[in-house]
């Protein structure tokens, strides 16, 4: 597969991705998941004057598609908003998409790339957007002429998560 090509289609998985999960379509959204998914979102350590590092195994949230699958189960039960007076409303922005890797033997194409999402609660937009943004390592699985998400670490901008519950993949 050439370079255009290779990166043509990692880009427009990501970008589809963002897609489903923006319009809350998680059924579909499990079906881009490897059958052996994992998913981490790495937990930073901020030192005073240094940037912030992450511990090879210090995670804030670690999940599988099994998981995944019970958490998306649960937000279609009719008791899934009970907590919240309104559906969060989220939208995702993924840029600086780039190829890290790609291992033609394994058919596995590692992309990095940088996301920002836009939490907005409520109604009315009295309330400012809750804003998470971090950088993605992506492992995609190639399939025939399919894509799969094989596995992602995502390392956020913050030494804590800025939100009151992660119940939505960034």
């Amino acid at each position: 597969m050439n370079p255009i090509e290779l990166f043509y289609k990692a880009y427009n998985f990501e970008i589809m991705e963002a897609e489903i999960l923006d319009e809350e379509n998680y059924d579909s959204w499990l079906k881009l998941l490897d059958e052996d998914f994992e998913y981490v979102v790495a937990l930073g350590n901020f030192i005073q004057g240094k940037k912030l590092s992450f511990e090879k195994n210090s995670q804030l949230f670690k999940a599988d598609k099994n998981k995944w699958r019970v958490f998306i189960d649960r937000l279609k039960s009719d008791y899934g908003w009970a907590y919240q007076y309104s559906q969060t409303r989220l939208r995702r922005i993924v840029s600086n998409i780039r190829i890290a890797d790609f291992s033609e033997d394994k058919k596995i194409i590692n992309v990095n790339n940088n996301i920002i999402v836009l939490r907005i609660n409520g109604e009315e937009q009295v309330q400012q957007p809750i804003i998470i943004s971090g950088k993605r390592e992506d492992s995609l699985a190639l399939h025939n002429d399919e894509i799969r998400l094989k596995k992602r670490i995502v390392y956020l901008d913050h030494s804590s998560y800025p939100s009151y519950n992660l119940y939505f993949p960034l």
